[in-house]
């Protein structure tokens, strides 16, 4: 079971969360990929034999996914390809793009974890016509800072 809730900012409780994936369906039939980056700055060698490198703590992590509307969302099928394609041009125009992310993952082995990326943003939303039909698929790229199981919004907990 993986469900994902996007809060943008402003929002105080995940009760208003956006939904963007609720489905029993594995994370790799969800296509999901993972990337985490440390910043590391870098202070030339002025005169000596070796840059400095300093690590500040910086993290960067990019998550992305791929949901189906009718498969992991309930009553989301759109009534014919006409109605889905108006909502995948609308998609980017209309997402916040800014928030906090709330990642539920309950695995058949026994893992049942919730994490949260804070300060995260929406990088990019893609869907191609060939995943257009009633129930159209739609890849969303995020970009955050370091995942924590610390719930960013404190008075839902």
């Amino acid at each position: 079971m993986t469900t994902i809730l996007y809060a943008p900012d402003g929002t105080s409780s995940w009760t208003g969360a956006i939904v963007l994936c609720n489905t029993s369906r594995s994370i790799t039939e969800l296509d999901v990929k993972f990337n985490h980056k440390r910043i590391i700055q870098t202070e030339p060698g002025f005169g000596a034999v070796a840059a400095a490198f300093f690590d500040n703590q910086n993290q960067q992590n990019t998550l992305s996914l791929k949901v189906r509307r009718g498969v992991d969302f309930t009553g989301a099928a759109f009534p014919d390809p006409e109605g889905a394609l108006a909502f995948a041009l609308q998609q980017p125009a209309s997402f916040p793009t800014t928030g906090a992310m709330q990642i539920t993952l309950a695995g058949a082995g026994g893992t049942n974890v919730t994490l949260y990326l804070p300060d995260c943003g929406v990088q990019a939303i893609a869907s191609s016509y060939a995943d257009l039909g009633q129930s159209p698929a739609f890849e969303y790229t995020f970009t955050g800072g370091q995942i924590t199981t610390s719930n960013p919004l404190p008075e839902t907990e």
